[in-house]
């Protein structure tokens, strides 16, 4: 008996070390080779990769060598047996910790799976922690041991994923194992599993509570993971239904990526559906390669285990590329990161913005600069990126002006028609890899610029100038800053310079503003994207501009009501509607017809069927309404209501039966009455706005009741040579004159001209015929970027040439600040010195100290 308690207890001081034991060099030696390897990934996380996420140094090396030198001291410890891994369980974990710390740095340089999304890397780290903390048990209270074992069931889950994950590159390791062992990291996470179990073994023998918590530790991740797959697969059978459902419908107007959009919930779920395959790893459609890593969209693709163990298992849906990268525009606020490119934009950031503005108050409009830098921070001397930016306007505002600074000189751009620009554009950047910048018009009150290319070598600087009426609020002119989308303004400087033509000391300024002269105010510091000013509204200018024989005034614009009692009353419904609104505009519309837009046709509202149509179309996350489908639109009124979810633009639907359909019915309508409750808009409601298709108002719930009661509604302008900002409560005429020496800013010109081609424009949106002679000669006068105008900046005259751009003889040509005519004071040009100063040093600088 003696003897056998002698020999239990001589195997439990193998098993069960003292405090002194874990504090032997061994695992001393193994956590400072963890803080040093991980302090070297970490450094890795900060040095840039190329555009498949690879690391172009060679650390893991270093990653490597730290975990193979631990693993030679393990091995040459006396008494150390792979047989008998309990009496080193503590320094093997230690050692598989390192492993592991190398297998993700071999994979920044030999890409097998693309870079993990945030829970997934979060999930590694603390697994990693646990795995050292467990080594260091014996100074842990007992309620932290237990979550620290909780942590290693985790483990088994997470690391049995990577190890099934490999399985098919198995037989490589076993070959890249003799190349100075680099395959052996294959089996590192197999590995790891294993000797987790075996750690639940020593649990088993130590302490059972220990054990349990073991287990429950494996059973939460699986039952997360089959909650997950079981919502997956839910989602992924609604949208198969909504497809089907589609293909049998009578009417197929929409194509099937709106109909899907404006149905399927607002979900992470749901989001990952469609994205799989562009932001997320996807499993492939064979075995041999369980989520091929491939970059197919601008954002690098991460990867999301239970994204590719549902798409393994229940496939993606029957949707193409196309439809997909549709669905994501519209409903996740992808559309800028969805535009076409030439060439990769990873490693690009703005790293300064100077803004510039100029406000006319008298003339209720604003002229607003911004110059941008572009930073290359490829760790290279070669490697030519494209910078594609997306500038915010406010309502009605207009591009006039596009610069790029090429050797350090300032380029200005040249109008010429959409289309021979971005021919261009692309036959510079695609095929000859030269310096280019075009700016483009898109729908929702958006630009797009383009910059090639942008080296590691020197910053690129390019400027945009913005003509913007100011909103007219309460006796108050607001001024809207205007932002982008685009490389990283994270980190970026932004110098601001504010000049008000009327100097007035009630103007409302952010607090980081200083007053810098009468009318001038400055801002120096990080990038502030959204910020706005208010002044009180001066009495109106009726200075005009002259240019070729013609006069641009501007005066004021009061809407005026007019009685209207509609005998049609169309509500375009959806998500946003609440059902007391809803109840609302159908007492207050009673004696008029209502109809509703379901099922593809107009359906009359009655009793017995607005109940079932209300909670139908409530589903929808957005709405399209069909102004082609009004009929008798003189008579007629839509009540509309914005989502705050995005949706498609109106040059989405191009070739499908809505627009088609569209195109022949626009031209015969006319601007057809529009009530928005509310002042969301959606970027389709916005188009339809900015081409003049709606006689718009918009309020609240109590306004509409209001005219609907009183049979009013605003009257339609009748003036052919007017344009009207009603934001501003201004509208600008043009008339014939003789008069050269009229003093007005060039910019009534040009907001005129702007608006004036969206009128001319906007029923034939969907069709050829609005190209046309005398439009384009008129975008040319103004120099005004439009849905068939742009401007580009080419790299010599030559290249203007051969492409058939000319700069035009009879033109207002770029915009800039000093087109008010007014010369700055001393102390001002000292001011505009310093901002040139300041852009020529970033152009220089990589130069100069390279």
């Amino acid at each position: 008996m003696n003897f056998e308690l002698q020999s239990t207890l001589e195997k439990s001081k193998e098993v069960i070390p003292s405090p002194r034991q874990v504090l032997k060099p061994l695992l001393k030696a193994g956590l400072l080779c963890i803080l040093a390897s991980y302090g070297l990934f970490v450094f890795q996380e900060w040095q840039l990769t190329d555009d498949n996420g690879r690391n172009e140094n060679s650390l893991f090396l270093v990653n490597y060598l730290l975990a193979v030198g631990y693993f030679v001291a393990l091995l040459l410890q006396k008494g150390f047996r792979f047989k008998a891994p309990l009496s080193y369980l503590d320094p093997l974990l230690l050692f598989l910790v390192l492993g592991l710390i190398s297998c993700f740095s071999l994979n920044k340089e030999l890409t097998i799976f693309n870079p993990s999304v945030d829970w997934l890397t979060g999930w590694l780290m603390v697994v990693a922690g646990a795995m050292i903390a467990y080594a260091f048990r014996f100074f842990l209270p007992r309620g932290l041991q237990l979550v620290v074992v909780f942590l290693l069931g985790t483990g088994v889950v997470l690391l049995g994923y990577y190890a099934i994950y490999l399985t098919p590159y198995y037989w490589a390791g076993v070959i890249g194992a003799l190349a100075l062992g680099l395959g052996l990291h294959l089996f590192v996470p197999v590995s790891t599993v294993f000797y987790l179990l075996v750690t639940a073994k020593r649990m088993y023998r130590e302490d059972t509570g220990m054990t349990r918590t073991f287990v429950v530790g494996i059973l939460v991740p699986v039952l997360f993971a089959l909650v997950y797959l079981s919502l997956w697969q839910a989602g992924h059978d609604k949208i198969t239904r909504i497809l089907n459902s589609y293909q049998v419908q009578d009417r197929q107007d929409l194509p099937r990526w709106v109909v899907l959009s404006q149905q399927i919930p607002t979900t992470p779920i749901f989001e990952r559906i469609v994205q799989s395959d562009f932001v997320y790893q996807a499993a492939s459609e064979s075995f041999e390669a369980f989520g091929t890593p491939e970059r197919r969209f601008e954002e690098l693709q991460r990867h999301d285990p239970l994204v590719v163990l549902a798409t393994r298992l229940f496939g993606k849906p029957e949707l193409t590329r196309e439809e997909r990268i549709k669905i994501m525009e519209s409903r996740f606020g992808t559309r800028h990161a969805a535009q076409e490119r030439l060439w990769s934009g990873k490693h690009l950031s703005t790293s300064n913005v100077i803004t510039h503005a100029q406000l006319y108050p008298q003339y209720r409009f604003s002229y607003t600069e911004k110059i941008l830098s572009i930073r290359n921070s490829l760790p290279r001397h070669w490697g030519e990126e494209e910078a594609i930016f997306t500038f915010h306007l406010p309502e009605g505002s207009v591009v006039t002006s596009l610069s790029l600074w090429i050797n350090g000189v300032e380029e200005k751009g040249y109008l010429t028609t959409q289309s021979k620009a971005d021919s261009a554009y692309k036959t510079v950047v695609g095929v000859e890899v030269r310096d280019p910048s075009v700016v483009h018009w898109q729908e929702g009150n958006t630009v797009s610029v383009r910059v090639f290319p942008c080296t590691p070598q020197e910053s690129r600087q390019f400027k945009i100038g913005v003509t913007s009426p100011l909103r007219l609020e309460d006796g108050q002119l607001v001024y809207e800053n205007i932002y982008f989308d685009g490389p990283s303004a994270q980190n970026a400087s932004e110098t601001t310079v504010l000049r008000v033509e009327d100097g007035t000391s009630a103007l409302r300024l952010p607090d980081e503003f200083r007053k810098a002269s009468s009318n001038r105010y400055e801002r120096y510091g990080d990038y502030e994207p959204d910020w706005t000013l208010r002044l009180p509204a001066p009495a109106l200018s009726s200075q005009p501009f002259s240019f070729a024989g013609q006069a641009y005034q501007m005066q004021a614009y009061t809407p005026v009501l007019t009685s209207f009692a509609p005998a049609r009353v169309y509500l375009d419904l959806n998500k946003a509607w609440t059902e007391e609104e809803f109840s609302t505009v159908l007492q207050a519309a009673k004696h008029a017809k209502v109809y509703a837009f379901t099922g593809g046709v107009m359906t009359k509202l009655t009793p017995e069927n607005q109940a079932e149509i209300f909670r139908e179309l409530h589903q929808l996350n957005y709405s399209l309404f069909p102004l082609h489908l009004v009929k008798d639109p003189v008579q007629a009124l839509v009540i509309s209501k914005g989502t705050p979810d995005s949706s498609p633009n109106l040059s989405d639907l191009k070739s499908s039966r809505f627009a088609d359909d569209f195109a022949k019915a626009a031209p015969k309508q006319g601007a057809i009455r529009f009530f928005q409750l509310g002042s969301t808009l959606s970027p389709y409601t916005k188009t339809m706005k900015e081409l003049s298709l709606l006689q718009y108002d918009q309020g609240s719930l109590e306004k509409l009741v209001g005219l609907l009661k009183q049979k009013q509604f605003l009257q339609p302008p009748t003036e052919a040579n007017a344009v009207f900002l009603e934001a501003a409560g201004v509208k600008i005429t043009r008339a014939g004159t003789a008069d050269s020496s009229a003093a007005g800013p060039d910019h009534l010109m040009r907001l005129f001209a702007y608006n004036h081609l969206l009128q001319q424009i906007g029923p034939r949106y969907f069709e050829k015929t609005y190209l046309e002679e005398k439009l384009i000669e008129e975008a040319t006068q103004a120099n005004v970027v439009s849905p068939l105008s742009s401007l580009v900046v080419l790299e010599t005259q030559r290249d203007y040439e051969r492409f058939g751009i000319e700069e035009s003889k009879n033109s207002l040509g770029n915009a800039s600040v000093k087109s008010s005519g007014a010369v700055p004071e001393p102390h001002e040009w000292a001011l505009i010195f310093l901002v040139i100063l300041v852009v020529s040093f970033s152009v220089l600088k990589p130069r100069l100290f390279s």
